[in-house]
C-alpha cells in the first residue's frame, strides 16, 4: 500500500448483497472519497435468498472473511463499519384517508399535511397487521388528492366539505436493523453509520443538483431490484420487486442444463462474446450463440421490466419519471434498457447505467473494476461522511423521548408519526352552525371558532415541516374544536316585557311566547337545525284570548272600567277585565228576537260584588304597596342593579334593567348565577351575583 493513512481516519463500508459482499476502505481527502482498499467476496452457499438473511452464521462468515483480508492488506484492525439496510426489507402499502372540514374555511398547507399524516398512520396500521414489531416510516408520496369525493391536483386554497388523500408509504421493520447488528457483533465490528441501500445508491449515482428533477434509481441485484424516487430535492418513495438477475440466471440454467454458477458465467459472457462454450450437468461440452441465449432469456427480461416499470409508476404517483438510473450487477442484463424504456414510455437515452467510474465525489484506482455493482458501497461511505446515517436520533415530544431511524432529513411530522400521536389532534374544526327561521327570516347561529394546534421546537414557533435534529425538544399543543352552536329561544328575545292584570278577578301575567315548529316551548329551549321559530310579544286582548285562554264564548263581551273593549285593545299594567256573555232568546208570542244582556253579576249579586270589590281594592292596594316595597339588589357583571315593582323576580327579568342586546349574536351566551350556570326562570334573591357575557 503506497498511501500512509491514520487508522482513525479511515471509512469502512459494507454492501451485503444476495450473492456477494463488497467491502471498501477509503479516506476523505478534500471533498472526495478516495478508495485505498477494496475486496469482493461471494457467499460460499446461498445464505441469502431474494435478499433475505436465511443463515446469520453464513453471512457472518462471509463478512469475517472479507474483513480479515482487508485487515491483512491494510496492516491494522478494522473496528467500525458503515452499513445499509437493503431496500428489499422495506414494506410498502397504499392507504387513503378522508377528513370532514369547515366548508367556509380555505384549505391551507397545515391542513393538507395533517391529512397526509392521517393517511400515513392508516398505512402503518395496515402494515402492522402483517409485520410484528416496531416500524419506521422512511418515505411516502401522494398518489391523489380528493375534494368532496372528486380527484383534484392541488387542494391548497380550495373550500369544501371533505378532503382526502391516497398515499403510498414505505416502512422499515426494526427487526431488520437488529439482524444487521447481530451479524456485525459476530465479526467484532461496531456500526458507525446505518442508512438504506436506495439512499446510498442515490447519494453516489445522482448528484445533488439533479435531485430537483423527478428521477428513479433502480439497484438491480441478484435477488431483488430496489427502487428509489427523487423529486424536489428529496427522496419521496422507495420500493422493491422480487425479480432481478437471479431470475435470468435460473432461466439459462434450465434451458442449458447447467448449474447456477455456470449459468451465471454464461450470462456474463453473452454480453461480451458471440459464442459461449460450457459443460452441462451430463458432462457434455456445448457451444451456444449469443443470439440463442438472448432469445431464451427475452420472456424473463420482459417480465422483469414489466414488474420494475409498474413499481416505478406506482411509487411515482401513477406516472413515469423524467429519467431512470440503473446500478447493480443486473443493470447490464441484455435488452433490459430497451424493454424498460418501452414500459415507461421513455426514450432509451433517458435510461442510463451508472458506472462507479463516473461518480464525481469518489476516486477509485483502476484495479478496482467493479463497475455498476460497486456503486452502492461507495454511496454507503458517502452517507457516512455526511453523517446522515448515524443509526438513530432521539428527540423529545411532550416529555416523551422518540427514537428515529436517521436515514434522511427528519421533520416534526416524522416525530409525530413515530410517537403514535393521532393526526386528528392537529386539525381543529369550528363548531357546528345552526340554520333556522325566526319570524319568517332565515338566521344562522354560528359555532365557536376552533383553536389551531401549535408547535414549538426548542421554544421557537414551528410547523410540521420544521426540520429536527438530535436532542431537539418539541412542544405540541393539540388543536381544540370550537363549540357547536346551541342557540336558545331567549337569545333572540329583543325585550322581555311582562304585563300583570286581572281577568274575571284572576291575576294573569302576559309574557312573550315562543313557538317552535308549531309547538309552544319554554324560552330556554335549544333551537335545532331547520327549526321554524316564532317569538310573539302579546299586547292586545285578542292576543291574550288566543294564547292564554282555552275557550271563550263567541257571544262574550269584555269591559274595562264599565267600558266595552275590542280585541284590538292594548292591555295595560293593572287592568281589570270583565267578561260578559250576550244571550239570544226568541219570543213565543210574535217571534221577535229579544236581546238580553245577561251579566254574570245580577242585581241580587250586586251588593256582594260591591263588597268583594272593596276587598279586592284593599288587596290590590296591599299588592301594589308590597310590589313597590319588594326590592331586590343584585350584582350584574360587577355592577349593582336594583329590581322593584314585582312580587318576585326571575333571571330573565334582569334584561329589563341592563343594556344587553341578545339579538346580535357574538358567540355563545353565558348566563351564570352565583358562579353556576343559570336558567331563565331561576328565582333571584337579594345579594345574588350574576354574570352575563358572550363567549
Amino acid at each position: 500500500m503506497d498511501i500512509k493513512v491514520n487508522p482513525s481516519e479511515i471509512i469502512f463500508s459494507l454492501d451485503i448483497g444476495t450473492r456477494s459482499i463488497i467491502g471498501t476502505v477509503g479516506i476523505l481527502q478534500g471533498k472526495k472519497f478516495h478508495v485505498i482498499q477494496e475486496y469482493y467476496v461471494e457467499h460460499e452457499e446461498r445464505a441469502m435468498i431474494d435478499g433475505q438473511i436465511h443463515d446469520i452464521s453464513l453471512v457472518a462468515a462471509g463478512v469475517s472473511k472479507l474483513k480479515n483480508q482487508l485487515e491483512s492488506d491494510l496492516n491494522f484492525k478494522l473496528k467500525r463499519v458503515a452499513i445499509a439496510a437493503a431496500g428489499r426489507f422495506l414494506r410498502t402499502t397504499v392507504a387513503k384517508a378522508n377528513l370532514m372540514i369547515d366548508e367556509d374555511k380555505e384549505i391551507d398547507r397545515e391542513l393538507i399535511r395533517s391529512l397526509e399524516l392521517t393517511a400515513v398512520k392508516k398505512a402503518e396500521d395496515e402494515v402492522n397487521r402483517d409485520t410484528q414489531g416496531k416500524l419506521y416510516c422512511v418515505g411516502y408520496s401522494v398518489r391523489n388528492y380528493y375534494l368532496n369525493g372528486y380527484v383534484i391536483h392541488n387542494l391548497l386554497s380550495h373550500k369544501g366539505e371533505s378532503i382526502g388523500a391516497e398515499i403510498i408509504a414505505t416502512f422499515l421493520p426494526r427487526s431488520v436493523v437488529d439482524s444487521l447488528y447481530a451479524v456485525m457483533d459476530r465479526v467484532g465490528l461496531e456500526v458507525s453509520s446505518l442508512t438504506l441501500e436506495p439512499i446510498a445508491a442515490m447519494e453516489a449515482a445522482i448528484p445533488q443538483n439533479l435531485r430537483l428533477l423527478n428521477l428513479a434509481l433502480v439497484d438491480i441485484g441478484a435477488g431483488t431490484s430496489d427502487i428509489a424516487i427523487s423529486s424536489k430535492d428529496t427522496i419521496t418513495a422507495y420500493g422493491m420487486v422480487s425479480i432481478a438477475g437471479d431470475e435470468v440466471t435460473e432461466t439459462i440454467a434450465q434451458n442449458y442444463l447447467v448449474d447456477f454458477n455456470t449459468a451465471e458465467r454464461i450470462k456474463r459472457e453473452c454480453m461480451e462474446k458471440e459464442y459461449i462454450t460450457y459443460t452441462d450437468i451430463l458432462g457434455l461440452d456445448n457451444q451456444v450463440s449469443r443470439e440463442e441465449i438472448l432469445k431464451a432469456i427475452t420472456p424473463t427480461v420482459k417480465k422483469a421490466c414489466d414488474e420494475i416499470g409498474n413499481k416505478i409508476i406506482e411509487l411515482n404517483g401513477g406516472k413515469s419519471p423524467n429519467a431512470v438510473f440503473l446500478v447493480g450487477g443486473g443493470a447490464h442484463t441484455p435488452m433490459l434498457i430497451d424493454y424498460l424504456a418501452q414500459k415507461l414510455n421513455l426514450p432509451p437515452q433517458r435510461i442510463a447505467i451508472k458506472e462507479r467510474e463516473t461518480i464525481e465525489s469518489c476516486v477509485c484506482p483502476p484495479k478496482y473494476k467493479l463497475g455498476s455493482i460497486g456503486v452502492t458501497v461507495l454511496g454507503i461511505a458517502l452517507v457516512s461522511i455526511k453523517k446522515m446515517g448515524q443509526d438513530f436520533i432521539d428527540v423529545t415530544i411532550n416529555d416523551t423521548v422518540v427514537s428515529l431511524f436517521n436515514y434522511n432529513k427528519h421533520t416534526v411530522m416524522d416525530v409525530i408519526l413515530q410517537a403514535g400521536i393521532n393526526p386528528k389532534v392537529l386539525i381543529g374544526r369550528n363548531g357546528r352552525n345552526v340554520k333556522f327561521t325566526l319570524n319568517g327570516t332565515k338566521r344562522i347561529a354560528f359555532g365557536g371558532m376552533c383553536e389551531n394546534a401549535s408547535i414549538k421546537v426548542n421554544s421557537k414557533k414551528a410547523s410540521v415541516d420544521t426540520s429536527i435534529k438530535e436532542g431537539d425538544i418539541i412542544e405540541l399543543k393539540y388543536a381544540k374544536d370550537g363549540k357547536n352552536a346551541e342557540p336558545k329561544v331567549m337569545d333572540y328575545v329583543s325585550t322581555y316585557t311582562s304585563i300583570s292584570f286581572y281577568f274575571n278577578n284572576k291575576l294573569y301575567n302576559m309574557d312573550p311566547i315562543a313557538i317552535i315548529n308549531g309547538q309552544r316551548v319554554e324560552f330556554d329551549t335549544v333551537i335545532e337545525e331547520n327549526d321554524n321559530v316564532e317569538i310573539i310579544y302579546p299586547r292586545t286582548l285578542g292576543d291574550f284570548i288566543k294564547y292564554y285562554l282555552e275557550k271563550v264564548s263567541p257571544e262574550s263581551k269584555f269591559y274595562v272600567d264599565n267600558e266595552e273593549i275590542s280585541y284590538d285593545y292594548i292591555i295595560k299594567e293593572g287592568d281589570k277585565i270583565i267578561e260578559a256573555e250576550v244571550v239570544n232568546t226568541i219570543s213565543s208570542n210574535n217571534g221577535d228576537t229579544v236581546t238580553e244582556e245577561k251579566e254574570e253579576l245580577n242585581q241580587n249579586e250586586k251588593s256582594m260584588e260591591d263588597e268583594e270589590q272593596n276587598v279586592m281594592d284593599i288587596d290590590d292596594a296591599k299588592i301594589e304597596e308590597k310590589k313597590e316595597n319588594n326590592t331586590v339588589t343584585v350584582k350584574v357583571n360587577s355592577e349593582e342593579v336594583i329590581l322593584k315593582g314585582k312580587d318576585k323576580y326571575i333571571f330573565i327579568d334582569i334584561f329589563n334593567y341592563i343594556d344587553f342586546d341578545r339579538t346580535r349574536v357574538k358567540g355563545t351566551l353565558v348566563l351564570k348565577l352565583n358562579g353556576k350556570q343559570a336558567g331563565y326562570y331561576d328565582e333571584l334573591k337579594d345579594g345574588d351575583v350574576i354574570e352575563i357575557r358572550w363567549e
